[in-house]
């Protein structure tokens, strides 16, 4: 069994949103504006929310 952490995601010293693991995928609550239209969305891990949660608060600047 995988065990699972809750992350907070940030770039730059900006925090962007936390990623808070569940049993099967991880959810991204959004912080930042910027990347509010992910707010909600599930990932299958961390690493591939983190990666879009950069990617939407870099499209946004």
């Amino acid at each position: 069994m995988q065990v699972r952490q809750d992350f907070i995601i940030e770039i730059e010293e900006e925090a962007l949103g936390l990623v808070v693991a569940g049993d099967e995928d991880v959810v991204f609550h959004a912080v930042h504006p910027g990347v509010q239209r992910l707010h909600g969305r599930h990932y299958p891990d961390a690493l591939s929310a983190r990666l879009e949660a950069i990617k939407a608060f870099r499209a946004a600047a």
